[in-house]
């Protein structure tokens, strides 16, 4: 059945969910500041609209996946005036928690549901439509978008009420980031002591270092030639200030994820804020004066 929805915020993740949706049978009215991004989107099936707030009229669902908490709030502000009661926003961005839930209260009071749910994946899981959705909020709101989102997800998992579900994303993120570090750490003084890379890969992926991040990303990213970006290391650096002011308040000492953080700025500070998140390797490849590239990335 074709449902009417809206989608706001058509990023690397975004863009591609639209087209999801749109194969789905949905009505898709999309908006975002970029005219490209938008083109792209109507190419792929989906209604542009002139403003956030003209995109929700007639829409059961409006998903966003914007970049800061800030631009969340501005957008929630725009829409909701226009929204119908029983409306449920799904929010994809990566946020704060206590942002989260301040807007799902601010809904309810004009019969809205808002649902944190951020995404793990990437642009290779939004491009195969098997995002990892981690949500907090009502669970009748999300039972009642869950067939939308499953267009696109091959996960869909109610963590808790509302800022449960960006707890776990930042966890996530934090956890990737330090894997990322500690593994361009060894990765590079591994190397710079003599060993062949793709052979010390080739016996970590057999090993008890095995991780996503080893097996799976790096052969895509940071072991190739050309680098690409798949998610900007801007955007891990700001989820990982977003992990540490929300745990701040709490009794667990954060070392490592201050020290991760410190090294994500660090890249920043070197003008790697637009590359690759885990560019943030270079900084050991620097000290040692080796490039970690497989004989595979590099043809």
């Amino acid at each position: 059945m074709s449902t009417t929805v809206t989608f706001v915020g058509l990023g690397n993740i975004g863009g591609r969910v639209v087209a999801h949706l749109v194969k789905a049978g949905h009505d898709v009215a999309v908006f975002d500041l970029s005219r490209a991004a938008v083109d792209a989107a109507v190419e792929a099936g989906a209604r542009p609209a002139e403003s956030a707030a003209q995109a929700v009229e007639g829409a059961a669902a409006v998903f966003l996946s914007l970049p800061t908490p800030t631009i969340v709030e501005s957008v929630v502000a725009e829409i909701l005036p226009r929204a119908a009661r029983g409306t449920v926003i799904v929010d994809h961005s990566t946020i704060d928690p206590d942002t989260c839930r301040r807007l799902a209260a601010t809904t309810a009071a004009e019969g809205v549901s808002f649902l944190d749910a951020p995404v793990s994946g990437g642009v290779q899981g939004a491009e195969a439509g098997t995002l990892a959705v981690m949500v907090g909020g009502d669970e009748a709101a999300l039972e009642r978008v869950r067939p939308l989102v499953e267009t696109y997800a091959g996960s869909v998992v109610r963590v808790g009420d509302s800022g449960s579900g960006q707890v776990v994303k930042l966890a996530n993120n934090l956890i990737t980031a330090i894997n990322i570090a500690a593994l361009g750490e060894a990765l590079t003084t591994t190397v710079r002591q003599g060993v062949d890379l793709d052979t010390a890969v080739s016996v970590l992926t057999k090993s008890s270092a095995n991780s996503n991040v080893l097996s799976n990303y790096f052969p895509r990213t940071l072991f190739t030639a050309e680098r690409p970006t798949g998610f900007a290391l801007d955007f891990m650096h700001k989820d990982l200030g977003l992990f540490l002011a929300s745990a701040a308040s709490g009794p667990v000492p954060l070392p490592l994820s201050n020290a991760v953080r410190d090294l994500f700025s660090i890249g920043r500070r070197l003008g790697r804020g637009g590359k690759d998140f885990t560019s943030v390797v270079e900084f050991y490849e620097d000290f040692a004066g080796v490039r970690l590239q497989t004989e595979e990335g590099g043809k």
